[in-house]
């Protein structure tokens, strides 16, 4: 291993230390007809200018939201994110932070977590809320655990309009358990109520995504109804943006509420890291999963910040530990707190109806191309599905050549809605950003028709 900066000396000195005479003897497990012998084949040495460069090519091969028109979303959006957010996410006390067990050196990062929770509460309109969760996915998964356990029952019932990629989540989640996991049906993209109830006899929880994964705005009170009238708890996965023009979680009675933060001030970096929120009534406090974070007052009277509550395992819990999640997440928290202590109330509403209006824009606008109309009527928020005379994936492959990603195709998700396409579109998208995508796709849906 050439590139590890031990010499031979030093390599002698420490297989002699442990008693083997070469690297060879500390892998008797790993068959000899399958080690590698001989010299690698890579490239000989090169220039730190050399590797800059091809470092950079490398690099250039990727394509982001920046140098595509991307409507792309279905959980991971394309924000406009303020120079500041990473500007304190880069400081080094914060970015080499890690689980801040020891209090007295780590007050700035465990305030940075109590300010993140507190404005999650403010969102959510819950009591609590707690820190160190993924992503959106997982927060689902470990709430639909918390309900097991308050309920002691082992019935979930998850409505078949949250994200896909979530529910397979909770899949894999609760396969190890014996739970069984219902699927609620839709009907024209929202949960179907008429029936609803009798799925909900015996179930530990009901969960629904509000807005859905086709962006609809669903009928979360009579959701709630539902469960509580079936001694269930309810969870909704929320997006934290909408929650500037909808009801909160807590207006609707949701025993607990969950959601993705990426788009709090975080990049879409390829599909991650995300940050996953979750709040709930203070009766359900002690099951929170992952790590609350309190302020207190130490002797003198001065303000401090603890980690309060932690249900991993490893924390001498054992078997009574409610949660393995162990990962802080608190630098993209942080970046989320940054965020909206940034944009405060107003500033978080006015880009909640921004999007809206752009949204409903580039709705009216694509439903105008030949052949191609709105899958669902009803309210959206952010995202709609387009019904186009074509495969979306056929369109997405044609559109994409030009340097436009339309979208997410609902038929690598549901059966018969091949031909939709799941758009997306932010604050940063323009009225010639919706115009480009329309003319773009109009000539698509012709050559695919004439072809």
């Amino acid at each position: 291993m050439p590139y590890v900066p031990n010499t031979d000396r030093d390599r002698d000195e420490m297989l002699a230390s442990i008693g083997v005479a070469s690297v060879d003897e500390l892998f008797p497990g790993v068959p000899a007809d399958v080690r590698f012998r001989g010299v690698l084949d890579v490239p000989g040495p090169l220039s730190e200018i050399e590797v800059d460069r091809h470092v950079r090519s490398l690099a250039g091969r990727n394509k982001t939201a920046r140098d595509t028109l991307s409507f792309l979303g279905a959980g991971v959006y394309a924000h406009a994110v303020p120079s500041v957010v990473r500007h304190v996410t880069s400081m080094p006390q914060f970015s080499t932070a890690y689980t801040p067990y020891q209090a007295e050196a780590s007050q700035g990062t465990l305030q940075s977590i109590y300010e993140f929770q507190t404005l999650v509460a403010r969102l959510t309109g819950l009591e609590v809320a707690n820190a160190s969760l993924y992503d959106g996915a997982s927060a689902v998964a470990e709430a639909a655990l918390l309900a097991i356990g308050a309920t002691r029952r082992g019935r979930i019932v998850v409505a078949s309009t949250v994200s896909p990629q979530v529910r397979a989540v909770l899949s894999t989640y609760l396969s190890a358990l014996d739970v069984e996991i219902i699927e609620a049906p839709a009907e024209d993209g929202l949960t179907a109520i008429p029936g609803f109830d009798r799925l909900c006899e015996g179930a530990a929880a009901v969960i629904v995504q509000h807005p859905n994964f086709f962006g609809l705005l669903e009928p979360v009170g009579e959701v709630v109804h539902a469960a509580k009238a079936a001694g269930g708890l309810s969870i909704a996965s929320v997006d934290p943006i909408a929650l500037a023009v909808l009801k909160s979680p807590a207006d609707y009675g949701v025993d607990v509420a969950v959601g993705e933060g990426q788009s709090l001030g975080s990049p879409p970096g390829f599909g991650g890291p995300l940050l996953g929120f979750m709040a709930t009534t203070r009766k359900h406090l002690r099951r929170l999963p992952g790590r609350i974070i309190g302020a207190t007052t130490d002797a003198r009277g001065r303000r401090g910040y603890v980690m309060t509550l932690q249900t991993r395992e490893q924390h001498i819990r054992r078997e009574k530990a409610t949660s393995n999640i162990c990962t802080n997440q608190a630098l993209v928290a942080l970046a989320a707190a940054v965020y909206l202590s940034l944009l405060g109330r107003e500033g978080l509403r006015e880009l909640a109806v921004q999007i809206v209006s752009k949204s409903h824009y580039a709705a009216s606008a694509l439903a105008r191309v030949e052949g191609v109309k709105l899958r669902f009527g009803g309210p959206f928020f952010r995202e709609f599905v387009l019904e186009l005379p074509v495969s979306a994936t056929v369109a997405k492959e044609e559109l994409s050549r030009a340097g436009i990603w339309p979208g997410v195709s609902c038929g690598c998700y549901y059966d018969g809605m091949e031909n939709c396409l799941l758009v997306s579109v932010t604050e940063r998208h323009t009225k010639d950003d919706v115009d480009t995508l329309a003319s773009a796709l109009e000539a698509v849906i012709v050559e695919r028709r004439g072809s």
